[in-house]
């Protein structure tokens, strides 16, 4: 049965029946407290019962595979408890993607069987304890009649139901992001969720739009900047509790750099978010480079547009030449995790809130069991409070290594990536990696008087210590792709 909710169904009824289906009471949640930015290091998030939040996870957008309901869910659950074993506390998910489509058949109605399955999804992040980013669109047409991708489970991107052709209010897309009729269109649909949803603690984000610059306008970024300031302040008002975002494109293009100068400076967007690929097509040098160059590249730009908010990568991850066809060819030999070694960490390293968010999580992440990594970053800043050490990224360079360093009152922590090896050589040219070996490394500029230096291994899963050498070098025990440095101060 399909039902109007705006009309039908008043907001008290709205939450009797949210409560007979799964209950809105998330008393039993291990989510506790809301997600908020913090108040004492601007970069930095918290939950609002005090405590440091450092998002550690990945996209799980939608199905790729499934379809079935229950084998959807399932495989979710599968997910979640992979996640919560292995430290990680955050997932992205679309909402309109069609498994999640509550406005599935009309536009203004809403079907009340996907407002149960999303029930669901909200109910297992309570148990894992895993923080929802929920997006509430990705269209970028009203009609496509070329679909960008091909696989059955692949998101639609567009919105037919909304087009007059098929009993909508728009005869174009102009329109929709325009009028009065459509801002009201999008805005009822989320009421949707915020009647239901304002109040659950496992919420990371709202997200606004997927993409948006990439919306089929002629006009778009003028139109879209335009429709963010309105939309953003009332989701806020809906959302009280939860904190509001937008994301762009990949950041892999001049052009798009315009974009993120123009949009992505909007006071309301709580978190500043990028994303980007490897990308060996007709894309900036830097897509071109190590995973780690292009992570860096993407933050210390964002630390320069917003420096006042706290960065995230929200979608991060090696694609097919200029996005074509589908991963990274080298993602189905990397069962070492090359490529999400980096992803992961290096976001960190260089000033974001939070580890990279890997993108590909069927073709890469699950079929390589490649969740161990969030393990591994939990274990490589263990006992870190970024808040109280106020961090300062910083950059530099040695003969064999790019050096990621997080500068704080009472410690100091890097990155430290072997440039010799990396995904081309390991997975292109198949040059089986070599520990670098013998390598010194000097931090007096952060710390001018070390004693003592604790050293953890990622590849390797081993911690130690290193030695400081007369001269104050730090001779860096051999190591395999990366190593982190620690320094009490």
């Amino acid at each position: 049965m399909i039902m109007k909710i705006s009309k039908l169904i008043s907001v008290l009824s709205l939450c009797t029946l949210a409560v007979a289906i799964t209950g809105c009471d998330d008393s039993k949640s291990a989510c506790n407290g809301y997600v908020c930015r913090s108040e004492k290091s601007n970069k930095y998030l918290e939950t609002t019962d005090g405590k440091t939040y450092i998002p550690v996870g990945m996209n799980i957008c939608f199905p790729r595979f499934l379809t079935e309901e229950e084998a959807v869910l399932a495989d979710y659950e599968k997910k979640f408890a992979e996640l919560q074993k292995n430290g990680a506390n955050w997932v992205r998910i679309w909402l309109s993607h069609q498994f999640f489509e509550i406005e599935d058949e009309k536009e203004g109605v809403y079907n009340p069987k996907k407002i149960a399955r999303i029930d669901r999804i909200f109910d297992l992040a309570d148990k894992y304890g895993i923080r929802l980013k929920l997006c509430f669109e990705h269209f970028i047409h009203l009609v496509d009649k070329k679909p960008f991708l091909k696989f059955s489970t692949a998101p639609a991107f567009d919105k037919r139901i909304y087009h007059k052709d098929y009993g909508g209010s728009f005869s174009k897309l102009e329109e929709f992001f325009t009028t009065e009729k459509g801002k009201q269109v999008y805005l009822n649909r989320a009421r949707v969720f915020a009647e239901r949803y304002k109040n659950r603690k496992c919420v990371f984000a709202w997200e606004v739009w997927n993409e948006s610059n990439c919306i089929s306008l002629k006009e778009r970024v003028k139109i879209i900047s335009k429709w963010n300031s309105e939309i953003l302040p009332e989701l806020k008002k809906m959302f009280p509790n939860h904190m509001v975002v937008m994301n762009l494109s990949s950041y892999d293009k001049a052009l798009v750099h315009k974009h993120y100068d123009a949009m992505n400076i909007d006071p309301n967007n709580d978190v500043t978010q990028i994303h980007n690929y490897i990308n060996e097509g007709h894309s900036i040098v830097e897509c071109k480079s190590s995973v780690d160059i292009m992570a860096h590249h993407g933050i210390s730009h964002m630390l320069k547009l917003t420096p006042n908010k706290p960065i995230l990568f929200d979608e991060i991850g090696a694609a097919s030449p200029n996005h074509v066809s589908g991963p990274h060819k080298g993602y189905e030999t990397d069962k070492d995790g090359i490529f999400i070694l980096d992803q992961t960490f290096v976001p960190f390293f260089c000033g974001a809130c939070g580890t990279g968010m890997s993108w590909h999580w069927e073709y890469y992440i699950q079929k390589h069991n490649l969740f161990y990594i969030y393990a591994r970053f939990n274990k490589a800043i263990e006992g870190l409070d970024p808040i109280k050490e106020d961090f300062k990224p910083h950059y530099f360079e040695t003969a064999n290594m790019r050096v990621y360093v997080l500068d704080g009152k009472d410690t100091m922590i890097a990155y430290c990536r072997d440039k010799n090896n990396w995904w081309k050589t390991e997975l292109t040219l198949k040059q089986k990696a070599k520990e670098l070996s013998g390598e010194k490394v000097s931090f007096a500029k952060f710390v001018p008087n070390v004693k003592s230096v604790e050293i953890y291994q990622p590849v390797a899963d081993k911690s130690m210590s290193a030695n400081v050498a007369t001269d104050g070098n730090i001779v860096l025990p051999d190591f395999l792709r990366a190593t982190v440095v620690r320094i009490k101060k």
